[in-house]
């Protein structure tokens, strides 16, 4: 059964004790000095199974500080001779955007090495980019969206312009690469690998960030990263990033880590942490919640002191089986108490219902009387998996209806390739509704 589904996703369902990360105690031996090992070089990625088991949280900062520090836009790395914290683009700015990755037309989206990072929508400043870098309204959708203007309710020419936060998901190379090796950029690749029964497992290194940001004022400029954003219209507007989510493959079932900005329960539209904070690096001798930045890596006098640890997640529960829980109040907006990254994300995948491609859903259906759709009915899967997520039966030894995809959401926005024979090979591997 785990070699069928997936042994990262669903190795808990037998060995569930294999996954369970026992917490940290306030007092575990973790360094907050520059000094440590690890510490020397703060702009190079840090790589380490072992630290990501022990020692979660620290490892979580030192990944934060390397993914914002500025950019070698030419090579789209870090350049270790900038000053970290500089208004630059910085290193998950340069890496791939899903809008880059999975194209309409579901074609090649092209090497690594063959776009410039303004291409993939990652330039700074300038806005260029911006329609890929972003996501919006579906094509499908974008027709019909309205707005108000003037009493009038006109379509909506820009849905950039018209949204309170941006949100944006991306990449590094190692996983770009794998996406592109196994042409899982379309529909068509990822039917493929489900017919001949292929398991998705990206390699140790792939990373990827989701980032939130909201429009602020100049005078806001000193607390946030910020990036301006240009309009259909010519116009553009200076936004400041308000949360970054950060999954990182340093063991099968991924690291997880949320960052927040620390003005962010304070907002007009935001519903508090409803989650209590968890890092164990920054608060070590004290509640874990205690609100505060690391001291003594290199954050202060930086935008990125303003930034916090809102946890990790390296198990799907705790050592006494309690499922554990991990949220971001910009990101999880209204089910915060119901969002593991974990488990959530264990339910990304393929699958075959009524002959055609599907996919699991992300949030457990509306309870009776609740609206679909409504963002205040929505709730998440927390906890170990479950195997008739996948099989649709309670059961050992059923078929698969859904194969997991390593954890990775981003996926499900691969289309259909638009050429010749495309649609027609959709047709012969689900035709028949086999698996």
């Amino acid at each position: 059964m785990m070699r069928t589904f997936g042994a990262a996703v669903l190795a808990p369902l037998a060995v569930a004790a294999a996954l369970v990360c026992a917490p940290l105690s306030a007092s575990a031996p973790v360094s907050a000095s520059a000094s440590a090992p690890g510490w020397q070089q703060p702009w190079a990625e840090p790589r380490s199974e072992a630290l990501t088991a022990d020692s979660a949280d620290e490892f979580a900062w030192r990944l934060f500080i390397a993914l914002n520090w500025p950019a070698d836009l030419e090579a789209r790395r870090a350049d270790p001779k900038a000053a970290f914290g500089a208004d630059a683009p910085v290193v998950w700015e340069t890496w791939q955007s899903a809008g880059a990755i999975f194209l309409n037309d579901g074609r090649d989206p092209g090497p690594w090495t063959g776009g410039s990072p303004a291409a993939s929508g990652a330039s700074h400043g300038s806005g260029a980019g911006a329609e890929s870098r972003f996501e919006t309204l579906s094509l499908k959708d974008f027709p019909n969206a309205r707005h108000i203007v003037g009493g009038r309710m006109v379509p909506l020419a820009d849905p950039l312009a018209n949204a309170s936060r941006l949100t944006e998901i991306r990449m590094n190379r190692r996983s770009y690469e794998f996406i592109r090796s196994r042409e899982l950029y379309n529909l068509d690749g990822q039917v493929r690998a489900y017919a001949a029964a292929q398991g998705v497992e990206f390699p140790l290194g792939a990373r990827h960030v989701k980032a939130k940001w909201r429009p602020i004022k100049a005078e806001e400029r000193s607390r946030y990263h910020t990036v301006e954003v240009a309009f259909a219209d010519g116009s553009t507007r200076l936004y400041g990033l308000t949360a970054l989510h950060i999954a990182s493959k340093d063991q099968p079932h991924w690291l997880w880590a949320t960052f927040e900005h620390v003005d962010n329960p304070a907002l007009p539209d935001n519903e508090g942490w409803q989650l209590p904070s968890r890092d164990r690096f920054a608060c070590r001798g004290t509640a874990q919640d205690c609100n505060r930045a690391p001291p003594s890596i290199g954050l202060e006098g930086t935008v990125w002191q303003y930034y916090r640890l809102r946890g990790t997640l390296t198990s799907y529960v705790d050592g006494a089986g309690r499922p554990e829980r991990l949220a971001s109040s910009e990101l999880e907006n209204g089910m915060q108490g119901s969002s593991s990254c974990m488990t959530c994300h264990s339910r990304a995948s393929i699958g075959v219902v009524a002959g055609a491609p599907e996919r699991l859903p992300i949030f457990i259906d509306p309870a009776p009387g609740e609206l679909k759709g409504d963002a205040r009915a929505r709730r998440g899967y927390v906890g170990l998996p479950k195997e008739e997520w996948f099989t649709g039966t309670p059961g050992a030894g059923q078929a698969p209806v859904f194969r997991p995809q390593d954890f990775v959401w981003s996926l499900s926005k691969a289309r259909p390739r638009r050429d010749a024979g495309s649609m027609g090979l959709l047709s012969k591997q689900f035709g028949d509704g086999s698996s």
